[in-house]
């Protein structure tokens, strides 16, 4: 094979990274933004029962907890995904 046929495959092998990368930060933005839904109807059900049933309001800020902490995690991977997408642009550029 040519050189730049070579640079061609190559090219093609780097990219699949960089989709297969963004192709995960777009299904985690999706759950997301499902989990953000499903918090703000936590969140509506909770001010009606706080009065009216102390314990099931217990029950419903223990599941607010636990969706809070997903979409953290899941905040903190989208993040870091795209972080580990730009420094290997810029290598790529650089190695140019």
């Amino acid at each position: 094979m040519k050189a730049k046929k070579l640079l061609a495959l190559l090219s093609q092998f780097l990219d699949a990274d960089s989709k297969t990368q963004q192709e995960e930060i777009k299904s985690i933005r999706t759950v997301l933004k499902e989990l953000k839904n499903k918090e703000r109807d936590l969140r509506a059900k909770l001010a009606d029962k706080i009065d009216t049933d102390p314990e099931d309001a217990e029950a419903l800020q223990l599941k607010l907890d636990v969706i809070y902490a997903q979409r953290r995690k899941g905040v903190m991977k989208v993040h870091a995904l795209k972080r580990h997408l730009q420094t290997s642009e810029n290598t790529e550029t650089k190695s140019d």
